[in-house]
């Protein structure tokens, strides 16, 4: 995968070198703004538009791809490699260990349209394996012997020699087919007559076997691994670790030009994120390394890839994978180095980017534990209740956590409702989150022991703990009986107005009354550790603040707002 960096630094004079990136990384920094067409109409432009084209890396041509759009990338695959068309099947025409005959049909034909000749010359030689078992799969061969009569031959086959008879299996891909195999034909009519022959001896299930093989060996050497492998990417890391790490010295090949011409630049370069990561690589000078990080960046964001068991289908595809492996190699990098650009590039010198990035799983995994160890026993799911119960934000927020891999609920405040964790604070806070759940939880569940409970508030799909709190706390502020049934609407209007007390008109300010609030339910607690004393009391403070909003602006209440306070018909 990528190239390691003995610890110490890079080859003396690394730094005099120029970027191999440098040059691709300006020319895919103009394409990264611009339409499909316009891509195209850029690349077309160009004084070497083959050229430009089959420099390009692998995994920035399969970018440039996917930024195209496959229906109308033609002009990009007439100009491209056959190494790059390979690596582009490679990804697309798979599911798991399988061909996708509809996909493989497909990329056929647009490499078909694309230029015919050439593809037909790979499909003669490197290409034979997928040649040999897309056609098996795709068409109908029957030969007719010297004692057989033309009209014996079913309805639909035709043929080019009078020997040898085709009909495409699927009606829909019928003059595809007969186009490829015109095509074949046309280039060589002796390989094309040894090509159908050699159809009756495939085994299909054994070429599908070989080409899989074939398939993880070049996939490999850009990441892919097979799934079990490739699922180390998530195994945690300490980072006192990483003082064990022994890192293998540089390659020298790496500072041949056209090794590193191979390095790609799109993955970091579709993180589009500021963070101590993207500053520390934008700040390097020492090019040799900057180009080892892309390296192995490429290669990270591929074995997330085949973990996450992602079938790129569009460009997004790409960079959200970008963006996951980009914050959690900043996590890493901020719990080691704090935010100092200095010494996060010298922990990127001595270190590879995968243990970096399981330092960064590591954290988010501590967090996911200790809530999954508190949700085990608590309250809450001894009822049968769902994150929900806690509340949208909260609710969503355990649930973003106690997934396969914890993620960030964000609320869509980034334009993703959820976000892999990428500074050390969003953790933290997390955390702090989900002990505030856990004292709440401990709370409710000394109430509904001490008071009458009503069933029906955890068995509507909406329940949360809010009417739980504010039911039991209007009713005493009332002078009710204590309980957790609702009240009635006239019964709410005076609850609200002994909060709002003299203001006449909105935003209703209750904070006189937070202090009470918290105070009657710690003395319900039977909670005696400081710490949690002080936790429970500073999450009661948030859940007031956050009532408090919610009826700031509410004139009247007319039985529809009834978010914390349920109110009975």
């Amino acid at each position: 995968m990528g190239v390691n960096i003995k610890k110490g630094g890079v080859t003396s004079g690394s730094q005099d070198l120029p970027s191999a990136s440098a040059d691709r990384m300006a020319f895919l920094g103009e394409l990264h703004g611009l339409s499909g067409g316009g891509i195209v109409d850029r690349i077309l432009g160009s004084d070497k538009p083959r050229e430009l084209v089959e420099s390009l890396p692998s995994e920035d041509f399969f970018w440039l791809i996917k930024k195209v759009g496959v229906d109308d990338c033609l002009p990009v695959l007439e100009l491209a490699s056959e190494e790059q068309w390979q690596y582009v099947l490679d990804l697309e025409i798979w599911k798991r260990d399988r061909v996708d005959l509809e996909e493989t049909s497909s990329w056929i034909g647009r490499l078909l349209e694309a230029d015919p000749r050439r593809l037909v010359k790979w499909l003669f030689g490197e290409g034979q394996a997928l040649a040999f078992y897309h056609v098996s799969k795709s068409i109908e061969v029957i030969i007719l012997e010297p004692d057989d009569e033309v009209f014996d031959i079913p309805e639909g086959f035709f043929s080019l020699d009078g020997v040898f008879y085709i009909r495409a299996r699927d009606p829909k891909y019928r003059e595809q087919a007969e186009e490829l195999i015109r095509a074949l034909a046309k280039e060589d009519f002796t390989r094309y007559h040894s090509f159908l022959q050699g159809l009756a001896g495939l085994v299909p299930g054994e070429t599908e076997e070989g080409m899989y093989r074939m398939r993880n060996v070049r996939l490999a050497e850009h990441g892919f691994l097979p799934y079990e492998e490739a699922l180390s990417a998530y195994a945690p890391l300490d980072p006192q670790e990483l003082e064990n790490e022994s890192i293998p010295a540089l390659s020298a090949l790496m500072v041949d030009k056209e090794i590193r011409d191979l390095i790609p630049v799109s993955p970091l370069h579709q993180t589009g994120m500021a963070n101590l990561l993207t500053d520390t690589v934008q700040g390097m000078t020492d090019h040799l390394l900057l180009d080892r990080i892309r390296l192995e960046f490429a290669g990270l964001c591929n074995q997330i890839l085949s973990a996450d068991g992602i079938h790129v289908d569009e460009v997004d595809d790409l960079v959200r994978v970008s963006r996951k492996v980009g914050r959690l190699l900043n996590l890493g990098l901020e719990r080691v180095c704090g935010r100092d650009t200095l010494k996060a590039e010298g922990l990127l010198q001595q270190h590879t980017l995968l243990s970096i990035y399981r330092v960064g799983i590591g954290l988010c995994l501590k967090v996911k534990w200790e809530a999954e160890r508190w949700v085990t026993g608590s309250w809450f799911q001894r009822q049968g209740l769902h994150p929900s119960f806690w509340g949208e934000d909260w609710g969503s927020l355990l649930s973003g956590l106690l997934g396969r891999i914890p993620r960030l609920y964000t609320g869509f405040h980034e334009g993703e409702e959820y976000k892999d964790f990428e500074w050390v604070t969003e953790l933290s806070e997390t955390l702090q989150a989900v002990r505030g759940m856990m004292v709440l939880d401990s709370l409710v569940e000394q109430l509904t022991n001490r008071f009458p409970m009503d069933e029906d508030l955890l068995q509507s799909p909406e329940a949360t703990f809010h009417p739980l709190l504010f039911n039991l706390w209007g009713r005493m502020m009332l002078g009710l009986a204590p309980g957790v049934a609702g009240i009635s609407l006239a019964q709410a209007r005076e609850l609200f107005e002994k909060l709002r007390g003299t203001a006449k008109e909105p935003p209703y300010d209750m904070s006189p009354f937070e202090d009470a609030f918290i105070k009657d339910f710690s003395s319900y607690t039977t909670i005696s550790d400081p710490d949690t004393v002080t936790h429970l009391g500073e999450t009661l403070s948030a859940v007031w603040r956050a009532f408090s909003e919610e009826y700031a602006w509410i004139s009247d209440l007319d039985g529809t707002t009834t978010k914390f306070i349920t109110i009975a018909a």
